[in-house]
């Protein structure tokens, strides 16, 4: 038996690892989703508040864009983060 929980601890210490390293880039990657998102509410908000739906429409119908194509998502997000940078 003792065999048998020695292994078991080992396959979970690799699972911990593994998972303790995904979600540190996973909360930074949320995290920028964010501010993405917050620059381009206040960015629309500023420049055409009578347009205020697309803060909804536009992130809704590029996540479904880039849920099917992986091309449109890269390029839409280095797209975004030049803009990030530029702004």
């Amino acid at each position: 038996m003792s065999g048998i929980n020695a292994k078991f601890d080992e396959w979970f210490t690799k699972i911990e690892k593994y998972v303790t390293a995904r979600i540190g880039s996973f909360a930074a990657f949320s995290f920028l989703l964010y501010a993405a998102g917050a620059l381009t509410t206040i960015t629309i908000m500023t420049h055409c508040p009578n347009q205020a739906f697309l803060i909804v429409l536009i992130p809704a119908v590029t996540g479904a864009i880039s849920y099917y194509n992986r091309a449109f998502a890269t390029i839409a997000f280095f797209i975004l983060m030049i803009g990030l940078l530029l702004f």
